[in-house]
């Protein structure tokens, strides 16, 4: 498992904040992990839970 699908799987669970999950991603400043998540997803880490949310409710 990559440490992207690992932040995944944070942002779905959805406990945290995206500060906490770049704290346990191990990257330092939000602003990397915000720059590395986009690059390896398309999207920014909100807008991916955001997304996933949605997935949830919508019939």
């Amino acid at each position: 498992m990559s440490g992207i699908d690992l932040a995944e799987q944070l942002l779905e669970a959805g406990d945290l904040t995206v500060d906490d999950v770049t704290r346990r991603f191990g990257l330092g400043t939000a602003a990397n992990f915000r720059t590395r998540f986009r690059k390896a997803t398309g999207t920014s880490p909100s807008a991916y839970r955001t997304a996933f949310v949605r997935r949830l409710v919508t019939p």
